[in-house]
């Protein structure tokens, strides 16, 4: 049955060759313009974001570098609590110094308070520091 068919479109190289001539300019016009409608969305998606994180005023500022430690480290909103807490308690120059000074973290953990294991973490995750 196979044998009919080919016979009648002679051979494989005869479909292969049509089928390769057969899309013509306003085809790859077609999608050229749909690639470059899709290339032109995310760059304008790429500038708004830009352009909406300027507008909110937190671009350069001490608590947007904090928050983006925070997203750099995977840390959970209940962590993040936990640090603007120590943060509060010893008001270092900005929060972010919390990132960089273990002992900030260290003085949490001996202070009596009930949050003294979600200190530890943190100082676990953050310096690689284990409690005693």
């Amino acid at each position: 049955m196979l044998n009919l068919i080919f016979a009648r479109t002679r051979g494989l190289d005869e479909i292969s060759r049509s089928s390769y001539h057969s899309t013509t300019m306003s085809d790859n016009l077609f999608l050229i313009s749909w690639m470059g409608l899709i290339v032109a969305f995310w760059v304008g998606l790429y500038y708004f974001d830009k352009w909406r994180k300027n507008r909110s005023g937190l671009v350069g500022s001490a608590k947007s570098l904090f928050l983006e430690l925070c997203r750099t480290h995977g840390l959970s909103r209940k962590e993040r609590s936990l640090l603007l807490r120590a943060a509060k308690l010893y008001q270092p120059l900005e929060p972010a110094v919390i990132f960089v000074d273990p002992k900030i973290l260290a003085r949490c953990q001996k202070a009596p308070s009930p949050e003294k294991e979600g200190y530890a973490g943190l100082s676990a995750k953050l310096f690689g520091i284990k409690s005693k």
